[in-house]
């Protein structure tokens, strides 16, 4: 563990973009899942997960070099209503790698209370941690765009949702976290300066090829349209269900995120809903594909300060093609 290089890249946005946040680590901590094909794509070795080191690390007891941990400022519609106020409530940003590929953030989740937790206690319980780490792992081996969770570690302390069960932390990898609920936040608060920070921060790191465009914003929330809808299209040919897409668990890079409500309808069924909070039905499966467009709407609008409507209108309008190119050529 020593010799890997952490650096956080969210980090350098400054103090307008998240809260430090120190992880609550778990007591006695023990791994419940370890994901050996993850680790071996990283470059560890096959003893990386017998390491103290590595227990410590996934139970948000020890910090590397290079980790600046870190709850991330956000907003987003729930429901189809806007919150101003979330954030990371338990999720904590360590920082992230180069690997031989990209840069993946390492991001805990469970790890206790930050300053957007609110009333919650920022933790996760064993069965929620534990249908995540699969749903994670299913959607990898279909080979759909997902959050990937390195390991899976619990402990002795306790955690009470309908009952006490124990608590449990996932150690999660992405190359970013950043979701279309980021923007919005700027955009409500009419921060157009953060926002665009935000964005030349994103397109620099995440999409260099806009950079090359004559109007590289354009050309972002265009690339960030396609990703959108390829990403429903593949859902919707396994038949996933996210459950709860709000636009705080919707990708910036097109990646399936926050997958606790998530599940599999493998009979298709069009009113199927996965989330018990979905009472209308506003995310059953058949309606993904629409959600998602709504979804690249409301980020239009908290981009509008930097694209010209025109611009966001016509990305607007290849959403539908693009989807069902995929769904007709999944791979």
């Amino acid at each position: 563990m020593s010799d890997l290089m952490f650096s956080n890249r969210f980090y350098s946005l400054g103090a307008d973009f998240f809260t430090s946040s120190t992880p609550q680590g778990l007591i006695e901590p023990y791994f419940i899942r370890t994901n050996q094909v993850l680790a071996e794509q990283l470059g560890l070795n096959l003893s990386f997960f017998s390491s103290v080191e590595a227990l410590k690390i996934c139970s948000g007891n020890l910090l590397l070099k290079g980790m600046q941990p870190l709850a991330q400022a956000y907003a987003g519609h729930q429901l189809g209503k806007f919150n101003p106020f979330l954030g990371d409530g338990r999720s904590i940003l360590l920082g992230g790698i180069e690997t031989t590929k990209d840069y993946l953030e390492w991001q805990l989740k469970g790890a206790g209370k930050t300053a957007y937790a609110r009333h919650a206690d920022g933790l996760a319980g064993l069965n929620e941690a534990l249908h995540e780490y699969n749903m994670s792992a299913q959607l990898a081996a279909l080979g759909i765009p997902t959050v990937q969770c390195l390991a899976f570690s619990a402990g002795k302390n306790l955690v009470y949702r309908q009952g006490f069960q124990t608590a449990a932390i996932l150690t999660r990898l992405a190359p970013s976290f950043i979701r279309f609920g980021h923007f919005e936040l700027y955009y409500f608060e009419r921060k157009y300066v953060e926002l665009q920070q935000l964005a030349d921060f994103v397109i620099q790191h995440y999409y260099p090829d806009c950079l090359n465009q004559p109007k590289p914003y354009a050309a972002f929330f265009q690339a960030v349209v396609e990703r959108t809808a390829q990403l429903i299209a593949h859902w919707q040919s396994v038949g996933f269900v996210h459950g709860m897409m709000n636009t705080d668990n919707q990708s910036i890079l097109g990646i399936s995120l926050d997958l606790g409500e998530s599940a599999f309808n493998p009979e298709r069924k069009p009113h199927f809903v996965s989330s018990p909070a979905d009472e209308k039905g506003r995310y059953a499966f058949a309606e993904q594909p629409v959600v998602g467009l709504w979804n690249c709407n409301i980020l239009a609008r908290a981009l509008s300060p930097l694209i010209e409507w025109t611009d966001l209108k016509a990305a607007l309008e290849t959403y539908e093609a693009i989807y069902l190119a995929t769904v007709e050529s999944p791979t």
